[in-house]
């Protein structure tokens, strides 16, 4: 069997078990395929022959090449969930992978949006056009930020979804995990408004909630470009993209007082340490907040 079988059977296994999305699976390809070529130019060796000194000069190499130490951390996550297949299937007996130790990264601290600037967003009569953009671009922020939802968990979004008797959304996160979200009562006259300008689009459409003047359901750079679009006539904060609105969802959520395991299911984290990084950031704009309003702070 070649080497290219043994990477298309795990990522198989990954689509199949695991249930990950497109964008996982071609992530998991490149690193796979970048580290077969290495050892078959570098080493002369095939994937379940490597040893833990393959293992580390490779790490030294993509080093090298420039990239952080976060995408060093994933390409290991990648090899060492490869070879935990291959072991279970019976092609290797130790993985190369085993002992080899991620790489210290720094922590990052991601800025909420302030609530005032999310206001003044959603609040400006002028901020969005009166058409079927400017009624989608506003539901999108809303859904984005009022919701926390993902990016991809938002371009997935259908009517059908939407239960406004209970006032729940029911949302598809990672690897199909499923999960009930209330929806703030704001939001509904905003999708009412959008609803009736979606059912005058004359193409075909697909049955996704947010949709393209052509009937088709949005992507993810039309996404990431509209959040830019309105966040950077909104807000100094430095990070502008759909995660933004997420984290402040939470962010927002752990101010007011929201325990951390409510905000773990609503965000749709499977470990409370996911959910732990909004706390950091949380301390880090209280003290900001203070420096900034306490006689003493500064």
């Amino acid at each position: 069997m070649q080497e290219s079988d043994y990477i298309t059977q795990f990522l198989t296994y990954l689509q199949t078990e695991k249930r990950f999305s497109d964008h996982t699976l071609l992530a998991y390809e490149k690193e796979l395929v970048r580290w077969s070529d290495y050892l078959a130019t570098e080493a002369e060796v095939s994937l379940f022959n490597a040893t833990l000194q393959h293992a580390k000069r490779f790490v030294i190499w993509r080093s090298k090449q420039g990239i952080t130490p976060r995408s060093v951390n994933r390409m290991l996550s990648t090899l060492r969930s490869f070879y935990k297949w291959g072991i279970r299937e019976g092609h290797i007996g130790q993985s190369p992978v085993e002992h080899v130790r991620s790489l210290k990264t720094p922590k990052k601290v991601v800025m909420s949006v302030p609530r005032e600037d999310l206001n003044a967003l959603f609040t400006d009569e002028g901020r969005f056009e009166d058409d079927f953009i400017g009624s989608r671009d506003q539901l999108m922020l809303l859904l984005l930020y009022g919701l926390g939802l993902r990016k991809s968990e938002l371009i997935s979004l259908r009517p059908t979804d939407f239960d406004w008797y209970r006032q729940t959304v029911r949302v598809i996160g990672k690897r199909n995990k499923e999960r009930q979200i209330p929806i703030p009562k704001s939001i509904a006259s905003y999708y009412d408004v959008y609803m009736k300008r979606r059912a005058q689009l004359a193409t075909a459409k697909d049955p996704e909630l947010l949709l393209t003047p052509k009937g088709k359901k949005l992507y993810p750079q039309l996404v990431y470009n509209r959040v830019l679009f309105y966040l950077k006539g909104t807000t100094t904060v430095v990070d502008k993209n759909p995660h933004t609105l997420r984290h402040s969802y939470a962010t927002h959520l752990l101010n007011a007082g929201v325990d951390i395991n409510t905000v773990k299911e609503l965000l749709g984290h499977e470990s409370l340490s996911s959910t732990q990084v909004y706390t950091t950031s949380t301390f880090e704009e209280l003290v900001k907040v203070y420096n900034q309003a306490h006689p003493k702070g500064s």
